[in-house]
């Protein structure tokens, strides 16, 4: 590079740090108001990008801002999505954040064996989508099950096929790294094994709980025995809750397991990877019962006779715990 050349860049780049420190540090402590601001991929060129920051008031020379952004090649390097920033926002933080991406996301935590409904309470609530039109979408679409949950950064206001679609390909991802090559029991279709990991997912929390009971559904299911699982029972009903009721049972739904053979006609809850690993490697046992003790684990038992022995004992174990009190 000619003597000239570095001297004439020198001095370009002195003025335009005198600019900087003459306009731009006494607006850093004098404006601390943020915005959130959009750029969509539409806005391909670096000054259509300036033009709307410009707009928003949160650039106020945006020439001067553009020729800065030009001088060092970083005009080239702006990615688009959605940014908080301050109005007047300081060079250093708007150059670094549009450069390196770093977008603006709400923080959303989706727990395992979520329902859809439940999911779009919490969009809505923290405000990236808006839950009837997500509902509509996911019954419409069948999503139930394959909505995988994790945590997430969502852009606010996203329209809910883009918040589908990004829990949706989550799951996508999941399933590939984890579970394409791997063969699933009794033939099940890839639907099959999300149905029954749902139902997993509902009835523990326990890791080392969910391939036993893997197989107890196996089991039954092999032997042609309905699976009388009660989440199916309060996935018709519309909510959970701790306990069904004999009365739960009775409710008509191609949901209830109670009353139909086989699995249900779709995933109750959105599974995570452990219940979902547990269809693929259920434990191999002569298990066909279990029962909840009451502290998130299970008694697993293989007869009929023993299970309704360990309900009564259960059933007296709570008479006396009353009785004492």
């Amino acid at each position: 590079m000619r003597p000239a050349v570095k001297i004439a860049i020198s001095v370009l780049s002195g003025f335009i740090l005198a600019s900087y420190l003459f306009w731009e540090l006494p607006l850093i402590s004098r404006n601390a108001n943020e915005i959130i601001i959009k750029i969509p991929k539409e806005e391909k060129t670096a000054k259509e990008v300036l033009s709307q920051l410009h707009k928003e008031r949160i650039l106020k020379h945006p020439k001067l801002f553009r020729l800065t952004l030009s001088l060092f090649r970083w005009d080239k390097k702006i990615q688009r999505g959605t940014y908080k920033l301050r109005k007047n926002e300081a060079w250093p933080t708007l150059i670094r954040k549009l450069t390196r991406g770093e977008t603006y996301g709400i923080k959303v935590t989706i727990p395992e064996g979520w329902r859809a409904e439940q999911i779009a309470e919490r969009l809505e609530a923290l405000g990236v989508s808006d839950a009837k039109g997500f509902l509509e979408i996911v019954h419409r679409e069948n999503s139930e099950g394959f909505l995988f949950p994790s945590t997430y950064f969502l852009e606010p206001n996203l329209p809910a096929s883009e918040a589908i679609g990004i829990l949706r390909s989550s799951f996508d991802r999941a399933w590939q790294e984890n579970f394409l090559t791997k063969n699933p029991p009794m033939r099940f279709t890839k639907r099959d094994v999300i149905i029954l990991a749902s139902i997993i997912e509902r009835e523990t929390t326990v890791k080392e709980e969910k391939p036993i009971i893997a197989g107890v559904y196996l089991n039954r299911l092999q032997k042609n025995w309905r699976l009388e699982a009660d989440p199916t029972v309060q996935y018709a009903l519309g909510y959970w809750k701790n306990k069904t009721t004999y009365q739960d049972l009775k409710i008509k739904s191609p949901y209830n397991t109670y009353q139909r053979y086989g699995l249900p006609i779709g995933p109750i809850s959105n599974p995570g990877l452990e219940s979902i690993a547990a269809v693929f490697d259920p434990t191999q046992t002569n298990y066909m019962y279990f029962i909840a003790k009451g502290d998130g684990t299970h008694t697993f038992l293989e007869t009929l006779k023993e299970h309704n022995r360990e309900k009564a004992l259960k059933k007296r174990a709570k008479r006396a715990r009353l009785k004492a009190l």
